[in-house]
């Protein structure tokens, strides 16, 4: 129990501030570096914030979160550090907490406040340190990308 307690505690902490998870069951393994959350899954980070179905917390020896992976319906709000608005929704999501990016799949779409664009792709990659967006297609998805322009 005081290994499981440990391994919660130490997930709660990363090195930019607090995280917080709540879900309807949560499950951990020491032995496998990991926990999960299941059913309803909702994170907040400082402004940052990502519902699920499922998350997974994978942790490096010295039990420091080092990737989180969020299934299932996954929605998200995510804040770059000059303070640029990400929201969007996803299949899957890839977190690299140390590097602040993010890998999105399936039916991918974000859309970029306050200029009110819209970016769709089946894989997006998103680095919230250099605040960067690569978008791939696929032949029966292309990517598509919606914003307004204006007329003089």
């Amino acid at each position: 129990m005081k290994r499981l307690f440990f391994l919660v505690v130490s997930m709660l902490y990363l090195a930019a501030g607090e995280i917080e998870i709540t879900s309807h069951k949560f499950e951990a393994s020491e032995k496998a570096l990991m926990s999960r959350f299941i059913g309803n899954v909702k994170l907040k980070r400082g402004k940052d914030r990502l519902w699920s179905d499922k998350l997974f917390v994978y942790f490096n020896k010295k039990k420091k979160p080092i990737k989180f992976e969020a299934i299932g319906d996954v929605k998200f709000d995510l804040f770059d550090k000059k303070g640029k608005e990400y929201k969007g929704s996803c299949k899957k999501l890839i977190y690299f907490p140390k590097k602040r990016v993010y890998q999105l799949f399936e039916n991918v779409k974000i859309v970029t406040l306050p200029e009110k664009r819209e970016v769709f792709g089946e894989q997006i990659y998103l680095d919230l340190n250099a605040s960067e967006v690569n978008v791939l297609g696929s032949k029966k998805r292309p990517v598509k990308m919606i914003f307004k322009i204006e007329d003089r």
